[in-house]
C-alpha cells in the first residue's frame, strides 16, 4: 500500500478565481444615506420615529461635520449611532472610534450591539478582513478601516488617527479626564477626540449622544446650546397648530393621588389652544413630524451654520407611552413628599423627559437661622421623649478633643424631634481631657450611651435606650487614622460589653454624589486567606450628599407631619430670655446649636461649609443615614418594624389647657470650670416575662430570636 504524500501542492488560482475575490472591491455601489442605508440593509422603518429621518440623513451630510442630541432614554439613538458605524464600515470606510462610559459599558456595547450588528448585517460582514484577529473585542478590522472600541481613559485615545467618532452617554464623562486630586487632567471627552482628528482635518466628523445628568453650562448640553439647537415641534392632530413639545409642561395627570391614578388619567395639552391630547392621540403626533419639513424639527439657534446640528429630543416623543412616564412620574413625586429625597424626580426627568433637572433646592434662598430660632417650639424640652416619638438613637461626631452627642427620636412619616443635644470633653474622673485621636482607650466614655434612657413627656415613666449609637468615623488624613482607630475601639469595647452589633453603627460620608443612598456595609477586616471577616467592625458609607438635600427640604416644611423637624423651644418659646435667665436652664435648644444647622449652604450643586462649625447639621444627616441601614427603616416611612424592646410606648395626648412642661429635673446651670458629666439615668428593670413567653434562644448562637438583639 502507498502511503499518502506527506504533503500536497494546492491548486494555483484560476483567472475567475481572481476575478471573483476582487470583484467587490470594484462592483458599483450605490450612493445610499444612512436613512436609506438603514431601511435595505438594517430593516428600519420609517414611520415609527419619523423625527429619528432628520438624525440619520445629518449623520451621512458630507456638510455637516458636528452632530450633538440631548435625549431621554429608549428614544433609539443609540441604534441610529450603531446604523451609522455599519453605514462607515460598508459605504465610507475610514478609522473610526466609539467611546462608551467606562470598560463594562464598552463591554456591553461591543457584546449587546455592535457584535449583532456585525453578525446580522452581510453588506457589514463581508467587510471584515479574513485575518484570525480582525473581529477582536476591542478592535474591528475590515477592508480599509479600522473600528475601536474604548471608554474614556485619556491612554485609550492615543496612538489612533481617526475621520469618525462617537462620544456616547457623554454626560457620564469626568469633566477632565486623568485629572487626579485636582492636577493632570487631559481635558474633556471632546477636547481628546478633537486631537484624533488632525490628519482628517475637513473631512472628519463627530456624534455625540446622552441623556442630561450636568448643569445646562456642561456637558451634552452645552455641546447642543452651541450648535443649531433644534427642537420638536410636531402638529396637534385637533387644532392644527404646531408647537414645541415639552415634557414638563405639557404632560398632565392627577398629581393628587396615586401612580395608578396617574397613569389612568395621563394626557398631553396643547399649549396653544387648550386641545386635550389622549394617549390615543400620540401616533397622530409622530405621523405629523413625517410630514413636516426638516422631520419636525425646528432651529432655534439661527446664528448657527448646519456644520454643528444639534438636536433635542423630548421624552413625550420617545418610546415610553405617556401614561408609562406619568406613572413613573407621580412615582418620584410621591418618593419626594414622603421623604424629600429628589433622587427619583431628577432620574425621571433626566433620563425619561430628556430634560436637565433643576433641584427644587436651585434657586431658593438658604434657610435662615433666625427664622429656625423662632421655629423652636414652647413645650419641647431637651431632655425629654416627646409625644409621636416611636423610636430613637444617638448619634456621635468625633473631634480632636470631645465627642458632639444629639438624641434624635423619630415617628410615623419620618417625622423627627431633637431630644437632647451635649458634649463629652472629659473622662469618667471630670478631670482628663478627652483625646479621641490619639488615646483609642477612651472609647470607653461611649459605652454609658447605650443605656441612656429619657422621661416620657407625660410623665408615665422612661423611654427604652437607644435603637442604635451611631459613632462618624471622621475625614482623611491623620484625623481619619485616629478616627477610625477610636471607631474600631468602641466597636471592639461594645461588643465585649455584650451590645448586639446593629446597636452600633459606624458611619463615614461616601465620596460619590450620585451613589446609592445607603450602600451595603463594608467589613473593617480582611481574613488570612481573602475575603472579608464578617465579626469585624462593619463601616456604613452613606450618600451624605443627597441626605443633605433630604435634611435641607425638611428643614423648609412649615407644618408639622411627616419630615418635619422639631426643634425644642422650652419654656420660652423662640422668643428673647428674660433679664437674668440663662440659656441652658431653658430646656430649649441653644443658639449657637442652631446656627450649626445652617452652617452648610447648597452652592453650585455642591454642600460648602459657611461657619466653621456644624456639627449638628451633620449630626442631623447621621440621624437619617442611621435609619436607612439594614434592617431598620430603609426606604420605609411607617414605625411597624421598630423591635418591641425599643420601641417607645405611646403617650396620653396634652389636656386642653394643660402646662405643656413635664414634670423633669431641671436643667443645672453649666459652672465656669470644666464640669462633670452629669450622671445618666439607670435603665429601668424590666418586667418579669413567663418562660413561655420569651424570645426563643438559639442553641448554637445562645442569641435571643429578636433580630436586634436583647442589647
Amino acid at each position: 500500500m502507498i502511503p499518502p504524500p506527506r504533503w500536497v501542492i494546492p491548486p494555483f488560482p484560476t483567472r475567475g478565481d481572481i476575478l471573483r475575490r476582487a470583484a467587490p472591491s470594484y462592483r458599483p455601489r450605490d450612493k445610499l444615506n444612512l436613512l436609506q442605508w438603514s431601511i435595505r440593509h438594517r430593516g428600519y422603518d420609517p414611520d415609527t420615529l419619523p423625527w429619528q429621518n432628520e438624525l440619520r440623513l445629518a449623520l451621512s451630510d458630507p456638510v455637516t461635520s458636528e452632530i450633538g442630541i440631548i435625549k431621554p432614554a429608549q428614544c433609539g439613538a443609540t441604534t441610529i449611532g450603531v446604523d451609522w458605524l455599519g453605514w462607515i464600515v460598508e459605504s465610507d470606510p475610514s478609522d473610526t472610534l466609539v467611546c462608551q462610559p467606562d470598560r463594562l459599558m464598552a463591554e456591553k456595547f461591543v457584546k449587546g450591539r455592535l457584535d449583532p450588528m456585525i453578525a446580522g448585517t452581510s453588506a457589514v460582514q463581508t467587510k471584515l478582513r479574513p485575518a484570525d484577529n480582525a473581529n477582536n473585542q476591542w478592535i474591528k478590522l475590515f477592508h480599509g478601516m479600522m473600528l475601536t472600541t474604548v471608554w474614556p481613559v485619556a491612554s485609550q485615545f492615543t496612538q489612533l488617527s481617526i475621520r469618525f467618532g462617537w462620544l456616547d452617554d457623554y454626560d457620564q464623562y469626568d469633566d477632565n479626564i486623568g485629572e487626579t486630586g485636582g492636577e493632570g487632567g487631559q481635558g474633556s471627552g471632546i477636547a481628546l477626540l478633537d486631537g484624533r482628528f488632525i490628519s482628517h482635518e475637513g473631512r472628519e466628523k463627530k456624534y455625540i449622544s446622552s441623556s442630561p445628568a450636568k448643569d445646562e453650562k456642561s456637558g451634552i448640553e452645552a455641546f447642543v446650546a452651541d450648535g443649531t439647537d433644534e427642537r420638536i415641534w410636531p402638529e396637534c392632530p385637533h387644532c392644527g397648530e404646531r408647537w414645541e413639545i415639552d415634557f414638563l409642561r405639557d404632560l398632565r395627570f392627577d398629581t393628587g393621588g396615586t401612580a395608578d391614578q396617574a397613569e389612568a388619567t395621563a394626557h398631553v395639552v396643547c399649549p396653544t389652544n387648550g386641545c386635550i391630547l389622549e394617549p390615543s392621540d400620540r401616533r397622530k403626533l409622530h405621523e405629523s413630524c413625517g410630514r413636516l419639513p426638516n422631520h419636525g424639527f425646528v432651529q432655534a439657534n439661527h446664528g448657527v451654520s448646519k456644520r454643528r446640528r444639534t438636536f433635542r429630543v423630548d421624552g413625550l416623543m420617545a418610546l415610553p407611552s405617556w401614561p408609562t412616564l406619568a406613572r413613573k412620574w407621580r412615582d418620584a413625586q410621591i418618593a419626594w413628599e414622603v421623604r424629600q429625597d429628589e433622587s427619583a424626580l431628577r432620574t425621571v426627568i433626566n433620563t425619561q423627559g430628556g430634560k436637565n433637572y433643576r433641584s427644587k433646592h436651585s434657586g431658593e434662598k438658604p434657610v435662615e437661622t433666625d427664622t429656625l430660632k423662632l421655629r423652636r417650639e414652647q413645650g419641647l424640652h431637651l431632655g425629654v421623649m416627646p409625644r409621636g416619638a416611636k423610636v430613637w438613637v444617638i448619634l456621635t461626631d468625633t473631634q480632636a478633643n470631645r465627642l458632639e452627642h444629639m438624641a434624635l427620636a423619630f415617628g410615623e412619616g419620618l417625622e423627627s424631634w431633637i431630644v437632647d443635644r451635649w458634649s463629652t470633653d472629659v473622662l469618667e474622673d471630670g478631670i482628663t481631657s478627652l483625646a479621641p485621636f490619639s488615646h483609642p482607650e477612651h472609647a470607653r466614655v461611649m459605652l454609658p450611651l447605650w443605656d441612656r434612657v429619657y422621661p416620657l413627656a407625660d410623665g408615665s415613666g422612661m423611654s427604652p435606650p437607644p435603637l442604635t449609637v451611631q459613632l462618624d468615623v471622621g475625614g482623611g488624613g491623620a484625623k481619619g487614622e485616629g478616627a477610625a482607630e477610636f471607631a474600631k475601639a468602641v466597636w471592639e469595647m461594645a461588643r465585649a460589653a455584650g451590645i448586639a452589633k446593629n446597636r452600633i453603627t459606624l458611619t463615614k460620608g461616601g465620596n460619590s454624589m450620585t451613589g446609592e443612598l445607603m450602600p451595603r456595609a463594608r467589613f473593617a477586616e480582611q481574613k488570612r486567606r481573602g475575603g472579608a471577616k464578617r465579626t469585624s467592625a462593619e463601616l456604613w458609607l452613606p450618600n451624605v450628599h443627597r441626605i443633605k438635600g433630604v435634611i435641607d427640604a425638611r428643614l423648609r416644611r412649615s407644618e408639622p407631619g411627616p419630615g418635619y423637624i422639631h426643634l425644642p423651644g422650652g419654656k420660652t418659646g423662640g422668643g428673647p430670655l428674660k433679664a437674668g435667665q440663662d440659656e441652658g436652664a431653658t430646656g430649649r435648644l441653644l443658639d449657637h446649636h442652631v446656627e450649626e444647622i445652617t452652617a452648610e449652604e447648597l452652592k453650585k450643586g455642591k454642600w460648602e461649609k459657611v461657619r466653621p462649625r456644624n456639627e449638628t447639621w451633620d449630626l442631623l444627616v447621621y440621624g437619617y443615614a442611621t435609619l436607612l441601614r439594614p434592617p431598620f427603616a430603609q426606604a420605609r416611612t411607617h414605625m411597624r418594624w421598630v423591635p418591641r424592646d425599643y420601641r417607645v410606648p405611646d403617650q396620653a395626648a396634652l389636656p386642653l389647657g394643660a402646662d405643656p412642661a413635664p414634670t423633669a429635673p431641671a436643667v443645672a446651670k453649666p459652672a465656669l470650670t470644666k464640669p462633670s458629666p452629669p450622671p445618666l439615668p439607670t435603665k429601668p428593670k424590666a418586667p418579669q416575662v413567663p418562660a413561655s413567653k420569651r424570645n426563643p434562644v438559639n442553641r448554637f448562637t445562645k442569641r435571643s430570636g429578636n433580630w436586634i438583639g436583647k442589647r
